[in-house]
């Protein structure tokens, strides 16, 4: 099967069962018939990855995050952020405390919470 193969011309006819009357007729050779059948796996795989990741489709994937949980995570982060200042907070107002109770010097809160941030 050389290149003599590849080049050779087929013809594929349709025809009418009972007249035999010639519907249509295609010309092909092996390697534009291959060429031909790659060129539109590749236009159906372009247009089927254009289709999920440029619409909402995309969304129908199992795993992927739609508007909603990405807004909810960001709301998440903000808050546990919020909350580790509070405990670092309450740390220092312990601590604090803890001192005055001991009869030590008390520290600055306002000046540590500042390094700490």
């Amino acid at each position: 099967m050389g290149k003599k193969n590849l080049n050779r011309v087929y013809r594929l006819s349709i025809s009418e069962d009972d007249s035999h009357r010639l519907i249509r007729s295609f010309r092909f050779s092996r390697l534009g018939f291959a060429l031909t059948c790659l060129t539109a796996f590749i236009v159906v795989l372009g247009s089927l990855y254009a289709l999920i990741a440029f619409t909402p489709l995309r969304t129908t994937i199992p795993g992927y995050p739609d508007a909603h949980f990405r807004r909810q995570a960001v709301d998440n982060a903000i808050t546990i952020d919020s909350l580790e200042s509070a405990i670092t907070r309450w740390k220092l107002y312990s601590e604090n405390l803890s001192r005055v109770l001991s009869g030590d010097t008390t520290l600055n809160i306002d000046s540590l919470l500042v390094e700490n941030e």
